[in-house]
């Protein structure tokens, strides 16, 4: 199977060549990613789900991350990878009208002390009340955080997030989290906040 391609970008998100994944981050390559925050806003609060990554991941396996991430490929629409994502990842048949697009936001990670991944995320929000999920074989199991629990983690460096996951209520040391360094707070909170779905 051939490796992806991805599009490579300079400081000002210009695209300046094409390079494998494997390359992309071996050099710290700019490239684009796409994330999708999963909220649901239901009586009993403001939920946000989250993937377990499955335990045969190369990167972060068993660790907590965002509802679904993944890298766009070389010519490929932001709007199309991630509805590409989502299906792959949870099981959900989306279309483009479903997504709120939040814009475009950097990271820089370093993966396993070694190699520095730049990436930047275009993150899209899905609201959904119920999202009936069925995870791919990339996702072990999907959990929910309360709303002022993720703030907690984000905000002021709890140690730990509550999650219902399989119906039960547990405690997750905070990390076992994916880092996405102020993508929350920038993002996802303001757009929360405007809606009146959080203070």
């Amino acid at each position: 199977m051939a490796e992806e391609m991805l599009t490579v970008y300079n400081d000002q998100m210009e695209p300046v060549g094409v390079a494998p994944r494997s390359q992309a981050h071996a050099q710290g390559l700019r490239h684009l990613v796409a994330h999708c925050w999963v909220i649901s806003p239901r009586e009993d609060g403001v939920w946000i789900w989250f993937q377990k990554r499955a335990k045969d991941k190369a990167d972060f396996p068993g660790y907590y991350d965002i509802a679904v991430g993944g890298h766009i490929a070389h010519r490929e629409e932001p709007e199309e990878a991630i509805l590409r994502e989502i299906r792959e990842e949870i099981g959900l048949c989306l279309q483009k009208e479903d997504l709120i697009d939040l814009g475009l936001w950097r990271e820089d990670l370093w993966e396993k002390e070694e190699t520095l991944d730049r990436e930047a995320a275009r993150v899209f929000l899905y609201l959904c009340p119920h999202p009936v999920f069925a995870p791919g074989e990339e996702v072990e199991e999907m959990a929910a955080a309360p709303l002022e629990q993720w703030q907690r983690k984000e905000l002021e460096d709890s140690e730990w997030v509550e999650v219902l996951r399989q119906g039960q209520r547990e405690q997750i040391r905070a990390d076992r989290w994916c880092r996405h360094p102020e993508e929350f707070p920038r993002l996802i909170l303001p757009f929360l906040r405007e809606r009146g779905l959080c203070w």
